[in-house]
């Protein structure tokens, strides 16, 4: 358990994906829940790309 596979986010990062899909979610009210996850889960694949 203690290796660390290459699709595991440190917290910095995954903390950083979210807080950033969360901003923009407070600073566009025309957004919307479902395009906001779509966005987080693009983000997430680039950073396990990565």
């Amino acid at each position: 358990m203690g290796s660390k596979s290459k699709e595991e986010f440190s917290p910095d990062e995954f903390f950083y994906i979210v807080k950033k899909a969360y901003d923009r979610g407070l600073s566009d009210q025309g957004v919307t829940v479902a395009k906001l996850i779509e966005d987080l889960k693009i983000d997430l694949m680039k950073m396990k790309v990565q």
